[in-house]
């Protein structure tokens, strides 16, 4: 099954001056994941510095959010970090389950 994807003049210009037109169609599929592991290696990241910050991973930093032992819990910068460090861990969930699916990972 195919599908159509609509994508800026000006990107798809771009794409063929670096591939060609006939090499594009095979290489969109490469290109595709390879963005997605762009995306999966930047949430990575940025997990990783909220982790240094507050010393924890964020299941423990979840925990001690739930039972009040987190300190300014309820202060801009710490609120905020907790919602965009649980955004990003769901990111990643869903980024790296997206991968395994389309590299057929764990296929019987």
């Amino acid at each position: 099954m195919t599908t159509t994807l609509e994508i800026d003049q000006k990107i798809y210009d771009a794409l063929v001056e670096s591939f060609g037109e006939a090499a594009l169609k095979g290489k969109i599929d490469d290109i595709l994941l390879s963005a997605m592991e762009n995306l999966l290696e930047q949430y990575s990241k940025r997990i990783l510095t909220l982790e240094e910050k507050y010393g924890v991973s964020f299941a423990t930093f979840e925990t001690m959010w739930d039972e009040n032992r987190v300190k300014d819990k309820f202060g801009h910068e710490v609120e905020g970090d907790f919602m965009d460090w649980e955004m990003l861990e769901m990111e990643k969930r869903d980024m790296l389950s997206a991968l395994v699916r389309l590299r057929g990972v764990g296929k019987k």
